[in-house]
């Protein structure tokens, strides 16, 4: 099955990001959360204000009442034997400044001046029984509100000071809005008359009206003095919640970047395409020419840098990443050699390790094909070879997989020949193109004759079945001569080469091809 790579979290750019997320995103919410809760009691601060403010007046407003309807019976009376009384009310009633009686629409006795005749705007009382308004006969651009009381033609008029109504608004938070409103006229609780709505915020607000008498009050808080008000009132809590996401970003960034379990980590490294190709040589016996390459899986760790194949593949192939790994790096290798395929000799040799998860279905068949088809026909001699790390068993399956490839026209071959017991097993259930010989036999020549026997069996072994040989690990002329003179085919090791990156590679065979072009030429 192809495989699928995981969301790699342990990036230091997405560990980043998580990090700032689960900080940013509790603060916001947090904030966002805190503030409107605050808003919801700013709402709730400002109806009990407007609530307590509009009891306020009522109660001043029945006062005032109060003494209209004490005053009422007057109303036919003259000015004179009518002013004790109306002089008595503003001594007793609390609030009330003036007490003036009314015909129609002139007033023609006051408790202030006596006897007096000056007309007030009868039409503008709201609902006939209040008028909020600064033109007085006393001071000029000083608030009052008035209240009728009616009788026939004539009317009772209770004067309270715009001080009074201050007052009654100022009584709650000043860092509140709180305005009364009368008809189309507005007051303030600093005192500022308005003929008309003044600009009023309306983030947090409440308008309440009076249910006896025809007035209204606005209570509400401007949008900065709430958020000041919120950091004034909830710093502690802020504070926390400022604490706990840092808290929780730091221990997020913790966890992405501890170390994970083996397999979750060369899942990682899979995703992030770190495991990468290099190539070592494989020359033919007769001229040394390289004729060939095997290809060899490195890790290249941000951290740990190159770390080599046998501290991490066994892990592979146990996790069974090895399939996805392996299909990597053949990708990378068909990539970069086929864009200059030029550079290719013909029947040029490229060797992939293959293990036995590779052969429990037919997927291999089109790796296989998808790597060919980078180069033209007959150019690559694809070669697959075979570990014994895990026991590869011979059932139906696996043998049509071979019989199909080797109908592709690519190669088998045993890796480590005779070091294993499977070796001679896999000679006899499939058909094996090459035999490698084990560098550990190799690297004895010359100082053990145990190890030469055990070379010069396989060899003959290899002669007899009519297979390719393959010496791994010839580090010294010494060992190349030997097996050149034991009629080995082909020759691998530091002695024509170490393993290098599949660019450098292909560098070292375009300038192979340049230097036999200029041989060409001066030849």
């Amino acid at each position: 099955m192809p495989y699928h790579p995981r969301f790699n979290s342990s990036h230091p750019w997405l560990r980043l990001l998580f990090a700032l997320l689960v900080f940013v995103v509790p603060m916001l919410l947090g904030s966002w959360g805190g503030y409107h809760h605050y808003q919801s009691n700013l709402r709730q601060e400002s109806s009990e204000a407007a609530a307590h403010t509009v009891n306020l007046l009522e109660t001043m407003l029945s006062n005032a009442d109060a003494a209209n309807r004490q005053v009422l019976p007057l109303l036919d009376a003259p000015c004179d034997p009518a002013l004790a009384t109306l002089r008595e009310q503003v001594a007793l009633v609390p609030f009330v400044r003036s007490v003036n009686l009314a015909r129609r629409d002139n007033i023609y006795c006051s408790s202030r001046f006596g006897p007096y005749r000056t007309s007030y705007p009868m039409k503008e009382f709201a609902r006939g029984i209040l008028l909020l308004n600064d033109v007085g006969p006393v001071r000029q651009g000083h608030p009052y509100l008035a209240v009728r009381a009616r009788q026939g033609q004539h009317s009772v008029l209770s004067v309270i000071d715009g001080d009074y109504l201050s007052f009654m608004l100022s009584v709650n938070d000043p860092a509140m809005i709180i305005m009364l409103r009368v008809g189309p006229h507005w007051l303030d609780r600093q005192g500022h008359f308005f003929q008309q709505a003044p600009g009023l915020p309306d983030e947090v607000q409440v308008i309440l009206g009076s249910q006896i008498y025809p007035f209204t009050i606005y209570a509400g808080h401007r949008l900065s003095s709430s958020w000041q008000g919120m950091v004034q009132r909830h710093w502690f809590g802020l504070w926390l919640l400022l604490g706990l996401s840092l808290t929780f970003a730091l221990l997020i960034w913790w966890l992405l970047g501890r170390p994970r379990s083996p397999n979750s980590e060369l899942a990682r490294a899979l995703q992030a395409r770190e495991f990468v190709p290099f190539l070592q040589p494989l020359v033919a016996t007769d001229d040394e020419g390289i004729m060939g390459a095997e290809v060899l899986m490195r890790w290249q760790h941000p951290d740990e840098g190159l770390i080599r194949p046998d501290l991490f593949i066994p892990q592979a192939e146990a996790s069974g990443l090895i399939i996805p790994m392996t299909t990597l790096i053949m990708e990378e290798v068909a990539k970069e050699l086929g864009m200059q395929r030029a550079l290719v000799p013909h029947g040029f040799h490229i060797s992939f390790n293959i293990s036995a998860a590779h052969c429990r279905d037919m997927a291999l068949l089109d790796e296989c094909r998808r790597f060919l088809v980078h180069f033209a026909p007959g150019q690559i001699v694809l070669v697959l070879e075979l570990t014994e790390r895990e026991l590869l068993v011979a059932d139906p399956q696996t043998l049509s997989l071979f019989s199909q490839l080797d109908e592709m026209g690519v190669r088998l071959a045993i890796d480590d020949f005779g070091t294993g017991h499977a070796s001679l097993l896999y000679l006899q259930q499939f058909h094996v193109d090459y035999l490698k010989i084990d560098q550990s036999f190799i690297r004895r020549i010359g100082t053990e004759s145990l190890s030469e026997h055990i070379v010069d069996n396989v060899i003959d072994l290899g002669t007899r079945l009519g297979l390719s040989l393959v010496a791994e690990g010839v580090e010294t002329v010494e060992q190349a001569r030997y097996l050149k003179g034991k009629g080995v085919d082909y020759l691998q090791g530091y002695l024509f080469g170490r393993p290098i990156p599949v660019r450098q590679f292909r560098d070292e065979l375009q300038q192979r091809a340049m230097a036999n072009a200029v041989q060409v030429v001066n030849g």
